[in-house]
C-alpha cells in the first residue's frame, strides 16, 4: 500500500497486522533509535554462525513489534542456506486452552509440510514411520491395525496437514484424543521429527530455522509459565533451530533465570518509551514515532498538536498505530479532511476506558505503587498482580543507561491522581 494523501487513503495503512513483505518493509519499516534498537541483526548473525540446532529465546512486551522484526529477521536470511519456518499459534491453536502437546504436534506438521510442499526425497521408512505415528495420535481408536490404516490412508490420500490443523486448533474432541496419547510417548513424536528434520537438512543442504510466535499471547500468565517453566527440557529437543517468542512478564518470575540458562541465548526487544524515568521528553523516540506516521500518510492529513497528543499518550508501537487508525475513522466520521486534536484525544479515551473497566482496586494500588517507584519487579513468587498488570500492559517496563525501569502505561497516567484521591478518601 503506497503512502496516503487521502484521508480515506490512510486508515488501512494503519493495520496493526505485523509488516512482512519485503515491499511492506520499503514502504513502512522504520530503523529504531539506537538506545532501544532491534537486537535482530545480532540474531541473525548467531543464527548465521551457529553449528549446533540453537534454540533462542526472543523477548518482549505484546505490541512491542516482535512479529515485524520476526518477519524482518526471516526475510534477510538467506533461501539458499536456509529453509524458513513460521507459524503462530494464535492463528493456529485455541490459544484459550493450549497444551504443549498441541505445540508439538503442530511443530510436527509444519516440519512434514517442508517435505510434501518441496517434494524433498526423504528415506521411505522415515516418512511411513511417522505418518503411521501422526495418523495413530490423532485418530480415537486405541489401536489402529495395519490393513485399517493402509485403507484409511489410500482412501484420504494421506494426511491433510490443513484439516488436521485446523482440527487441532477448533475441535476439543481432537485435542483431547491427542493430549491422552502423547501423554506418555511425546519423546516418540519428538524423535519421529528430528529423523525428518536431519533428512530435509541433508537432502537440500540447509539449516531449518523455525520461529514460534504468539507465545506471549497465551490468554493466561500460568498457561506461559506452565509452557515454559515445566516444558524446558523438551523445548530443546527439536535438532533444528528455533526462536521461542517469550512473553516479558515471565522475566519477572524467579525461576527465569534458572530456566533462561538452558537456551542458547536470551533476546530483548525494548519499547521505544516517549519520556524517560523522570518524565523528561525523549525527542528521537518522538521522531520515531512521527516517522512512522510519516511513512504511512503525508503529514498535512493531521495536526501537529493532534500528532504530538497520539505519541506522547502511549510509547508502544502496535498500541500507537491502533489509535493512529482509530483517529482517522473518527476525523471521517466527523467529516474532517485531516486529523484533529479532538478527534485524537477521543480515540485516546475509547482505548483508555478498555484499560480501566479491567483494573480493580487491587490493581489499581499496585499501578501506584510502580508509577512511584519506578519498579515493577514482583514482590514475591506468586505475586501474580504484578505480571497480570505487565501481561495485560497496565504496567510497561523499560531499559536505559541507568538500568530497568517500570511505569503504568503512559494511557493511564491521567488517571493516577484520581486513584490516588479514591483511596485517600476512605
Amino acid at each position: 500500500m503506497p503512502k496516503a494523501y487521502r484521508l480515506e487513503d490512510a486508515y488501512n495503512n494503519f493495520s496493526s497486522e505485523p509488516i512482512s513483505s519485503p515491499d511492506e518493509f520499503r514502504e513502512f519499516y522504520v530503523e529504531r533509535p539506537k538506545p532501544v534498537k532491534s537486537p535482530i541483526s545480532t540474531l541473525k548473525i548467531s543464527i548465521i554462525h551457529a553449528k549446533k540446532p540453537e534454540k533462542y529465546l526472543f523477548l518482549g512486551f505484546r505490541g512491542s513489534g516482535k512479529s515485524t522484526e520476526i518477519n524482518r529477521l526471516l526475510n534477510e536470511l538467506d533461501d539458499e542456506k536456509f529453509i524458513k519456518i513460521k507459524f503462530s499459534i494464535k492463528d493456529t491453536l485455541d490459544i484459550s486452552d493450549f497444551d504443549y502437546r498441541d505445540f508439538f504436534i503442530l511443530l510436527s506438521l509444519q516440519i512434514y509440510n517442508v517435505v510434501k510442499n518441496q517434494k524433498i526425497k526423504v528415506k521411505d521408512d522415515f516418512l511411513e514411520d511417522f505418518e503411521r505415528f501422526l495418523y495413530d495420535v490423532t485418530h480415537e481408536a486405541e489401536k489402529i491395525e495395519e490393513e485399517e490404516y493402509g485403507k484409511k490412508k489410500e482412501l484420504e490420500g494421506g494426511i491433510d496437514i490443513k484439516v488436521l490443523s485446523a482440527k487441532i486448533g477448533s475441535e476439543a474432541a481432537t485435542r483431547t484424543v491427542i493430549r491422552r496419547k502423547l501423554a506418555t510417548r511425546i519423546g516418540d513424536l519428538i524423535e519421529r521429527t528430528n529423523n525428518l528434520i536431519g533428512e530435509i537438512e541433508r537432502k537440500t543442504e540447509k539449516r531449518i530455522i523455525v520461529a514460534v510466535d504468539d507465545l506471549d499471547k497465551l490468554t493466561r500468565g500460568e498457561q506461559s509459565e506452565k509452557f515454559f517453566y515445566t516444558n524446558t527440557g523438551l523445548l530443546l529437543q527439536p535438532k533444528c533451530l528455533v526462536i521461542y517468542t517469550f512473553p516479558i512478564p515471565l522475566a519477572f518470575n524467579p525461576r527465569f533465570e534458572n530456566v533462561t540458562g538452558n537456551f542458547s541465548d536470551t533476546f530483548i526487544l525494548p519499547q521505544v518509551p516517549v519520556k524517560d524515568r523522570h518524565g523528561r521528553e525523549i525527542k528521537e523516540n518522538i521522531d520515531f514515532y512521527r516517522a512512522i506516521v510519516e511513512r504511512r500518510m503525508d503529514l498535512s492529513l493531521i495536526d501537529g498538536a493532534a500528532l504530538k497528543e497520539a505519541t506522547l499518550a502511549t510509547g508502544k508501537i502496535r498500541e500507537f498505530i491502533i489509535l493512529l487508525r482509530s483517529s482517522v475513522a473518527i476525523a471521517l466520521a466527523n467529516g474532517n479532511e485531516k486529523i484533529t486534536e479532538n478527534d485524537v484525544i477521543e480515540a485516546i479515551e475509547k482505548l483508555r476506558r478498555n484499560f480501566d473497566r479491567e483494573l480493580d482496586k487491587v490493581h489499581i494500588k499496585r499501578l501506584i505503587e510502580i508509577h512511584e517507584t519506578k519498579d515493577a519487579r514482583s514482590e514475591s513468587p506468586d505475586d501474580q498482580i504484578t505480571r497480570e498488570l505487565l501481561f495485560s500492559l497496565s504496567a510497561v517496563e523499560y531499559e536505559d543507561e541507568e538500568g530497568r525501569w517500570a511505569d503504568v502505561n503512559p494511557l493511564l497516567h491521567p488517571l493516577i491522581e484520581r486513584w490516588k484521591e479514591s483511596f485517600t478518601k476512605k
